[in-house]
């Protein structure tokens, strides 16, 4: 009896076990779930957040290319040919923008470049003092137009116009955010500017539904465009409703959204779907590890009965044991499938973030201009190969700009910057411009005589300047079966100049540069020639010219401490002759770095090992040892042992900040110069020069000169 009583007591004992037992794994069950749940969802939102802020980067970027396009347009204004020239623009480059047109400033009356006239102006946002973005209709066209104005100094505006369902369309529209997501861009008064429906732009998201749908209900709708309207990015789960469904049905949604800076204020870009899109997967995922952890929970629980009839009780607790060891072991593999899959995600957030785009390129522009560089010193200046490698390298030059430009989306405007150019590649440059607007009547030649002469300038600057004066040619040569416009540039000392020329050079330059552009024009007269150059003088009839590119022309050569006078001959045709002087130099570049490269030892650290063989073999060329170095055990190990007087370092080695190791060796090494090489200068960079921590830095793609003129410097 007492033993049947005994065997009772531990059989409750044995269900109470099972029962805590089943009650931990239910537990661990909701806290798998949770955790599961919570994590897919986070992944979900957070690529959903790149994809967003990539959005309003982009969106951004394209009102500034287009701020930037109007502003020179407007520099062009005063040009007599300023439509032929934005026509050209437009069929040689495939963009969104399909009108430039002036207002005045009453804004009754425009004149268009393609003949529009816009009405029903939205002011979007306002820019800065002169500059300020709508939102216009257009008369006879099912279109809407997104308009920046800039104000001119006669009160009236230059205006270029965007087609914003082209712009939707074919950059936004194709974005796909689950089965019934899509993008709405807003202003920051919470006005529609663009939406999937077309029958939504132009509508406040709250007022203007309230005024077409009454008896709906807008509570939690209002409360998400209330944290949107405070120009932070977030993200908010709300209800509201399908409004291109004709039902509008009620519908929990997700929205996550990021300004775009517009100036002074912002547009809204904001990614919505609905909720379940999210969900479904989550949940449908679950379940396959619903039904693991079920055999999980069938497996252990009869052997766990069968070990209490069969074994005592310490053979019951080994076998515990074990099976909370394999638990153990089960768990850990449904977390590792969890990294792996968050891993994954995160691999494609980072594929699509245009900053690494932009490294990227620097790492394979870097080698390119390096190699040309290096054959540019082998080949003789004389030979095909030297003009076929210069023609890469002025190519990695082009392509250089362009990286910088995609790394600096949000630049503003700056002041005229003169440096030191290549009077040969600058005229080179334009000759090719002038070549994309001369009409199929007119042949352009040209006879550069200019080797390595230099000039302190502005490049747009002088480019606007030879542009403007054969779009005068052209008009000159008129509809002539054989035009011809001549460009040419050589070197002229001061004492081969005229009498006459000499008057209005400075004669502390021995050298300059002459730029001859002729013409077989209709030629003018001399009391037409004595006066071109005065301000609003034009021979050009019926208001078609405004009579200041020329005097415009002449004020930036002066600016260049040049000289610019014109010769002609009536019914012969007129040539413009432009003298910039030459840049001395009291030593060649090529012995300065010679010299510069032999006389210290320098040492160079990236990650990149062919960015590194490249400057190996450049220095090497110069005569000079460098040493490099893929990680910093090796780059301490060298500086501690052999020493050096220059570092160049990249702004990361290994994963790291390449401005904390300049950091934690300057106490070690005081008289060590160092380098920085960036895809970009940022704040934290130049704070860092400003504070000594780095003694420099240079933009990639860099070559042996770049780093060699910034040791110098």
């Amino acid at each position: 009896m007492k033993n049947r009583d005994s065997a009772g007591k531990k059989h409750i004992w044995w269900a109470a076990g099972a029962a805590v037992l089943l009650t931990v794994f239910l537990l661990l069950g909701i806290r798998i779930w949770k955790d599961y749940r919570d994590t897919l969802m986070n992944n979900q939102i957070d690529q959903l957040k790149v994809t967003t802020q990539i959005l309003s980067k982009n969106m951004e970027a394209s009102i500034q290319s287009y701020v930037d396009d109007l502003d020179f347009f407007d520099d062009l204004s005063h040009s007599d040919n300023v439509k032929e020239i934005f026509q050209t623009y437009i069929r040689k480059n495939d963009m969104y923008i399909e009108d430039l047109f002036r207002e005045v400033a009453d804004g009754t009356w425009t004149e268009s470049v393609a003949g529009n006239r816009y009405k029903d102006p939205v002011k979007i946002s306002q820019m800065d003092p002169q500059r300020s973005l709508y939102q216009m209709s257009c008369e006879g066209k099912d279109a809407t137009y997104l308009v920046v104005k800039k104000k001119r100094a006669d009160g009236g505006y230059l205006c270029l116009a965007v087609n914003e369902e082209k712009y939707y369309n074919r950059i936004i529209s194709d974005i796909k955010i689950g089965k019934n997501g899509y993008i709405v861009i807003k202003g920051s008064d919470g006005k529609i500017i663009m939406h999937p429906d077309r029958k939504q732009w132009g509508i406040a998201v709250i007022e203007g539904r309230k005024k077409m749908y009454p008896e709906l209900d807008y509570s939690s709708l209002e409360k998400m465009i209330e944290n949107q309207n405070k120009g932070e990015a977030g993200v908010s789960v709300y209800y509201s409703y399908w409004w291109t469904k004709k039902e509008l049905p009620r519908v929990k949604k997700i929205s996550v959204y990021a300004p775009a800076r517009v100036g002074n204020d912002f547009l809204v870009i904001s990614s919505v779907t609905d909720y379940s899109d999210f969900y479904q997967p989550i949940r449908e995922g679950f379940s396959g590890l619903l039904l693991l952890f079920i055999a999980i929970l069938a497996v252990p629980i009869p052997a766990f009965f069968l070990a209490m009839k069969m074994y005592n009780e310490r053979k019951q607790v080994e076998s515990e044991n074990t099976y909370l060891k394999e638990l153990n072991r089960l768990l850990e593999e449904v977390h590792q499938n969890e990294e792996t899959i968050a891993h994954q995600q995160r691999l494609q957030i980072m594929g699509t973030m245009t900053g690494g785009i932009a490294h990227e390129f620097n790492n394979f522009l870097t080698p390119i201009m390096g190699y040309a560089e290096l054959l540019l010193m082998e080949l003789p200046e004389d030979s095909e190969e030297y003009n076929n490698v210069m023609e890469i390298y002025e190519a990695s030059e082009k392509a250089k700009e362009v990286v910088r430009q995609i790394s600096t989306l949000s630049r503003k405007n700056v002041e005229t910057v003169y440096k030191e150019i290549s009077a040969a590649q600058m005229l080179r440059r334009a000759v090719k411009m002038v070549d994309s607007v001369c009409p199929p009547t007119v042949r352009l030649e040209s006879g550069i005589d200019l080797t390595d002469q230099s000039i302190l300038g502005n490049a747009t600057q002088l480019h606007q300047v030879i542009l403007n004066i054969c779009v005068n040619a052209i008009h000159a040569i008129g509809k002539k079966k054989e035009g011809q416009i001549e460009i040419t540039g050589k070197e002229m000392s001061y004492r081969e100049m005229t009498e006459e020329q000499r008057k209005h050079v400075n004669a502390a330059w021995e050298r300059y540069i002459c730029i001859r552009i002729k013409d077989n024009g209709c030629g003018m007269d001399n009391e037409t020639l004595a006066k071109i150059f005065t301000p609003f003088f034009t021979t050009k009839k019926g208001g078609e010219g405004t009579g200041l590119g020329l005097a415009l022309a002449e004020q930036i050569i002066s600016s260049h401490k040049g000289y610019l006078y014109a010769e002609s001959e009536k019914d012969v045709g007129s040539s413009f002759y432009i003298l910039l002087p030459v840049m001395e130099k009291n030593e060649r570049l090529e012995s300065q770095t010679t010299r510069t490269a032999r006389s210290v030892r320098i040492a160079a650290a990236d990650d990149n090992a062919k960015v590194l063989k490249m400057l190996q073999k450049n220095f090497g060329k110069l005569g000079a040892q460098m040493e490099t170095f893929t990680n910093k055990k090796d780059l301490l190990e060298y500086l501690k042992t052999e020493g050096a007087d220059v570092l160049f370092i990249n702004e990361t080695i290994e994963g790291a900040s390449g401005i904390d190791f300049c950091m934690s060796v300057q106490g070690q090494y005081p008289d060590l110069k160092k380098i920085l090489m960036v895809n970009h200068i940022t704040r934290e960079i130049a704070e860092a020069k400003s504070r000594g921590i780095i003694d420099g830095y240079v933009e990639k793609p860099v070559s042996a000169t770049t780093l060699l003129e910034a040791v110098r410097e």
